[in-house]
């Protein structure tokens, strides 16, 4: 199994990032399309998790943009989160730490807006023999927890995006 994602100058382009023009309460929201190549054979969904590791110096954890389930084994087009009737999981917006009150900002992607220096942002892949039984809203511990037994097979990819 193999993802990519095109990059600008080794970057995320700008449209999915700190410096898109389309936001919503301050966060970009479209999301980038994702290739997916070599899927097993019996893959009928697919998942996905963006995390930026890079953050634990400035937020003391792990930022999750990102998580999806249940997605139709296929590339993932540009701008899915916002078009995807199927379940996405909250984000770290949610968290505590954050005055975030916008449901659709923390079940949805939320783009990179790395506040000091470029971070890089882990982007996984699963490959699924089935559904997970997720509904939208769940949290990165449900994910793993029903990744068990039903993932075929993951890639993984470091992305980065500018400050």
């Amino acid at each position: 199994m193999k993802i990519s994602v095109a990059t600008r100058g080794g970057f995320v382009p700008d449209k999915y990032s700190k410096y898109s023009e389309t936001k919503e309460a301050g966060q970009p929201v479209i999301s980038f399309p994702i290739q997916v190549e070599n899927l097993p054979t019996s893959t009928q969904y697919l998942a996905l998790s963006l995390i930026d590791y890079d953050a634990v110096p400035v937020a003391g954890f792990p930022f999750i943009h990102w998580l999806a389930a249940n997605i139709p084994a296929r590339d993932i087009p540009e701008d899915f989160s916002r078009q995807f009737q199927g379940p996405q999981g909250k984000n770290s917006w949610d968290s505590r730490f954050y005055d975030v009150d916008d449901d659709y900002i923390v079940s949805h992607y939320a783009g990179p807006m790395p506040p000091e220096k470029p971070h890089r942002y882990t982007l996984t892949v699963y490959a699924l023999s089935d559904q997970l039984k997720l509904a939208n809203g769940f949290y990165y511990n449900g994910l793993r927890d029903e990744l068990k037994g039903k993932a075929l097979d993951s890639a993984s990819l470091d992305l980065q995006a500018r400050n």
